[in-house]
Formats: structure tokens, sequence, C-alpha cells
């Protein structure tokens, strides 16, 4: 039952329409606008796409410049998959 509150509770934070979540899910929407968030999907999909951890790292990410600029996207995508690796996601 504790894991329970536990999780709904961290889904809620992530939820909550705070200024920071808010720039999380434009940049999230953007990657799905270029089409990246599929192959995201489904190379790693939903759970580590979603988690806290994830959203974060997309946070500190300029994902706007990143997506104006070809090889600015590759290496997102490089330091997605070392990311992903690292944590353990």
């Amino acid at each position: 039952m504790g894991d329970l509150i536990t999780m709904l509770a961290g889904f809620l934070e992530t939820r909550w329409p705070t200024k920071k979540n808010r720039l999380i899910s434009r940049r999230l929407r953007l990657l799905k606008k270029s089409g990246i968030w599929n192959g995201l999907n489904i190379r790693y999909g939903p759970v580590v796409l979603h988690s806290k951890e994830f959203r974060e790292f997309i946070r500190e990410q300029d994902v706007e410049e990143i997506l104006r600029n070809p090889s600015l996207t590759d290496r997102l995508l490089r330091e997605i998959e070392e990311y992903v690796k690292k944590r353990g996601l």
C-alpha cells in the first residue's frame, strides 16, 4: 500500500502544472512533433520516457536549438543513450 501511495505521489509531482513541468511538457511536445519521440518510445519504452529522471534530463536540454541543428540532434540521441545506460533505466 505504501509503495502505491509513493508511486502515485511521484506521478502527480511530474504532472502538477508548475513552471518547470510546463517547460518539460513543451519540450516533450517538440520532440513528439519532430518524430524523434517515436523512435525513443520504441527503443526505451514509456516507463523510461515518462520517468522523473528522464523528464529532468529533458528539462536541462535546449530542445528548440537541438532540433534546428541536425548535428546537435545526433548528439542528443547519443547523450540519451548514455544517460539511460548510466542510470540503468
